[in-house]
């Protein structure tokens, strides 16, 4: 099924899912790698959820230079309404990082009141309510990694924050090392030599983009 496991939808069953969908007004796009699937230098009033692929947020200050807000792969939600502000210094867009489906959704069919007064509708609604919240908190805990004063304690405060969410210690990146520089705001090349020095000491075993953090005192 197409929506099997994904949070917007949970607890709807696909016959009400398919009702949701029409009610909803729902469209579906497909972007290439590379696309900008939409800015957030203005309001869209849009909710996205992507379906198949990835993307990324990105912000571009005045000199050119992209960090990642956030990445986002399948189900995951994006919207100019989340906790992510543009100003004219700071542009903020959201990328295909490969081919990507999207179900885009307008706010103002989510929070009308249906005809048919339907409780999957509700159910909707506090189901994006609880992204809402996971997403705040998702957000917290970057600004503490980021809050690290050190390219070292901003790697090992990554690698514990995924550790923790999958229950291993053995994680796995999920982006490319350039785009985890651009997410913890540092440099590349500055991001591998840490990544070199953590492996040489035993605190990290690094195998590509599969992390074993070996000493359990940073998790």
């Amino acid at each position: 099924m197409k929506f099997a496991g994904c949070p917007l939808f949970d607890r709807i069953n696909e016959a009400d899912r398919k009702k949701l969908i029409k009610c909803l007004n729902a469209r579906e796009a497909k972007f290439s790698q590379g696309d900008e699937i939409c800015s957030y230098n203005h309001s869209s009033g849009v909710l996205g959820m992507i379906l198949s692929g990835k993307a990324e947020v990105k912000k571009l200050d005045r000199d050119g230079n992209y960090s990642i807000l956030e990445a986002i792969t399948k189900f995951g939600v994006f919207s100019d309404s989340f906790a992510y502000t543009a100003t004219d210094a700071n542009a903020i867009s959201v990328f295909a990082t490969e081919p990507v489906t999207v179900l885009f959704i307008n706010y103002k069919d989510i929070y009308k009141r249906c005809s048919d007064a339907c409780t999957y509708h509700s159910v909707f609604v506090e189901n994006l309510m609880k992204i809402i919240i996971s997403k705040t908190k998702t957000l917290s805990q970057r600004v503490e990694i980021l809050s690290n004063k050190t390219i070292r304690d901003k790697i090992l405060s990554y690698c514990s924050l995924l550790a923790n969410h999958t229950g291993s210690n053995t994680i796995t990146i999920p982006m490319s090392y350039t785009s985890l520089a651009q997410y913890l705001c540092v440099d590349r090349s500055a991001l591998m030599r840490e990544l070199k020095r953590l492996s040489d000491g035993n605190i990290l075993k690094v195998n590509k983009r599969v992390i074993t953090v070996t000493s359990l005192e940073y998790i």
